[in-house]
């Protein structure tokens, strides 16, 4: 009797473990966001002139072990005033560490954003869709994102796309590993980072623009584990003649396990 209970137990714990390691968690997301600083991503993928990012591959390499390493540049990383359209890219890179089983998790971007030139409201390009998040506290408790993954739409405005508080609408952002022939992203064990670069433009330099984007890069945890999610604002002000004003502020009304 006591061998037949031990063995049961047994049985148990080998039950659980293989329960564990079919599931992916994850325990906390940060945003590289300094001017002047690189994210590093490495993938074994070839991405070839990728322009923004500097590959390096063998003796090159400075961190990565895969076959390629790239540097996204983060922060306000360029600003050409040319002769008529003045433009700069504004990056951030997002690293999430993860538990378990890496393939188990999901990852993504969502998106609000409204454009302004002297006065006026701008077109805002269309969505690009990733894995919807779905679900009352799915990525953070008691919010329940609403995601429009469709790739004809516009992104919705910001704030939050006329949506609520606890509903906010947001237009897809990829930023899904099964996309990783379009998106800079990698998965290791432990890990997801990508990196992201906003474009703003303008006619003129007289023109008097701004930009505000609503992100939230989130990974969302499987069979109940954690998920991560970084909510955050990058405000752009762009007056006549002047050089542009950028920031970055946390939402973390729409953020979990984010250490921003």
């Amino acid at each position: 009797m006591r061998t037949a209970s031990i063995a049961l137990f047994a049985c148990g714990l080998v039950f659980a473990a293989s329960e564990a390691w079919g599931a992916c968690g994850c325990t906390g997301m940060s945003v590289a966001r300094a001017t002047g600083s690189t994210q590093i991503i490495c993938s074994s993928r070839d991405f070839g002139d990728f322009k923004e990012c500097t590959k390096r591959s063998g003796g090159t390499r400075t961190v990565c072990t895969s076959t390629y390493e790239y540097a996204c540049p983060v922060g306000v990383n360029s600003k050409k005033w040319g002769a008529s359209k003045p433009e700069q890219k504004t990056g951030f890179g997002v690293t999430a560490t993860l538990t378990g089983t890496s393939s188990q998790c999901t990852s993504g971007q969502l998106l609000a954003l409204t454009i302004t030139g002297d006065g006026k409201t701008e077109q805002n390009p269309h969505i690009n869709p990733t894995n919807s998040t779905g679900g009352t506290g799915a990525l953070v408790a008691g919010v329940t994102f609403d995601v429009d993954n469709d790739p004809t739409h516009a992104f919705p405005a910001y704030p939050i796309g006329g949506g609520t508080a606890t509903n906010p609408k947001f237009g897809g952002d990829n930023y899904r590993w099964a996309d990783n022939a379009k998106v800079l992203i990698e998965r290791e064990d432990g890990l997801f980072r990508w990196w992201d670069n906003t474009d703003q433009g303008k006619a003129k330099k007289s023109e008097d623009a701004s930009w505000r984007y609503k992100f939230v890069s989130w990974v969302k945890g499987s069979s109940g584990q954690p998920s991560c999610a970084c909510s955050f604002d990058i405000s752009v002000d762009w007056g006549p003649g002047a050089d542009p004003n950028t920031t970055y502020t946390q939402d973390a009304a729409y953020s979990s396990n984010c250490n921003w």
